[in-house]
């Protein structure tokens, strides 16, 4: 037995989590079992008085009386605990389980007391294979729970019958063989129940695990082909699928193009080393992204930032401001007493459809050119002629 419940082991985590799916999907069939078996025994009252004229003259009819109030008893009983424990009490999720036990084995144990009382008159163990069989299918019961259940209902049902040695029973053989093949019948449906119960939440925490996996790992590739490696940042191939979706969208197709390069990089790279010059666009990078917009690393040391806007006064105070940002991080510079730091160039107007955004990127293209040539460190906004750019002095 130990061999076998171990092939069905779980963690306390997914024991947990068992008994909560549990509770919940044969639950259901408590209720229905302890009602109906309540509902059976009111009817059985209702006869009892009847048949004996409310009178309760022989003793047979008393003790079935008993035995029937005692069941109808232990009905209740069981409907109002579980009632409270599901609506009631919170994490009791194990207390219904041992509670579905506990109605189980009085219910056999009830049927084992019937049917002995009818061998006085009558073979039948009908009473006593009912209720296995619904037990067995109906509630669920563990190993541990139902072997001994069954066992010890079918043991006490063998003592009492050959105890009695009833002169009515003409096929002793047959009621022994009877009995005990359909008690073992009723305990391999049980047991069969609960390993297709615990082997399927375990094929289903196994697909859960294995599609979180895939799912981690499509995100950590869609990462790696989407980003940048050295600076996090959105990469040209991840620019493809957003303005894809910024020209499909129903909003307003007006934005800011904005190029920017870090001021004489070769010198930086040159005078501090590759690695510093990594942490440098890493620290570049950081700030940009900390930005509303859309930041994307653009190749080597030059950034994209796209902006959707209608305002030119809010363009031109955003290049003023990306220029400040970066310098205010005061990344020394190759030049002793210099800060690093970025010349921008910007373009503003409809970007409607992959035409139009390529325009505005030669656009800004040619405003970078005309930042860095006239000073660095500086905003310039495209404009027509290319010979009065708007800049902003630093």
């Amino acid at each position: 037995m130990r061999f076998w419940t171990d092939q069905f082991a779980m963690t306390p985590d997914q024991e947990l989590l068992f008994q909560q799916q549990i509770r919940k999907t044969t639950g259901k069939y408590f209720w229905a079992a302890a009602l109906f078996v309540l509902l059976f025994q009111i009817y059985n009252i209702a006869y009892t008085l009847h048949y004996t004229g409310f009178q309760l003259g022989s003793r047979a009819s008393r003790v079935y009386m008993v035995l029937y109030i005692c069941m109808l008893s232990f009905c209740l009983i069981s409907l109002v605990l579980g009632f409270l424990w599901s609506f009631v009490r919170k994490s009791s999720d194990l207390r219904l389980l041992r509670l579905y036990s506990a109605f189980s084995f009085f219910l056999l144990l009830w049927s084992v007391c019937i049917t002995l009382y009818d061998q006085r008159v009558s073979d039948n163990i009908s009473i006593y294979i009912t209720s296995s069989m619904y037990i067995a299918g109906l509630i669920y019961l563990r190993p541990g729970i139902s072997v001994p259940i069954f066992i010890f209902c079918e043991a006490v049902l063998m003592g009492g019958f050959l105890w009695m040695h009833l002169e009515g029973i003409k096929d002793t053989y047959g009621f022994c063989v009877n009995s005990i093949g359909l008690t073992i019948v009723a305990l391999f449906i049980s047991l069969y129940r609960w390993s297709s119960l615990r082997r399927d939440f375990l094929n289903h925490q196994e697909i859960q695990q294995k599609s979180k996996i895939i799912t981690e790992q499509n995100e950590k590739l869609d990462f790696i082909a989407n980003h940048d490696a050295l600076t996090g940042l959105w990469n040209r191939n991840y620019l493809n699928q957003w303005t894809a979706e910024f020209f499909s969208a129903k909003e307003q197709k007006t934005a800011a193009v904005f190029i920017l390069d870090i001021d004489h990089f070769k010198q930086y790279n040159d005078t501090f080393g590759h690695m510093a010059g990594d942490e440098c666009l890493r620290q570049v990078a950081r700030s940009l992204n900390a930005m509303d917009g859309n930041v994307f690393r653009f190749g080597g040391e030059e950034f994209l930032y796209i902006l959707p806007c209608e305002d030119p006064d809010q363009a031109s105070r955003l290049g003023e401001s990306l220029c400040r940002r970066i310098e205010s991080l005061q990344i020394p510079a190759a030049k002793p007493g210099a800060y690093l730091t970025i010349s921008v160039g910007y373009s503003m107007g409809s970007m409607e459809n992959d035409a139009a955004f390529q325009r505005l990127l030669r656009e800004a293209d040619d405003a970078l050119y005309h930042a860095k040539s006239s000073g660095r460190n500086r905003s310039v906004k495209y404009d027509v002629s290319l010979l009065t750019p708007e800049t902003s002095a630093p």
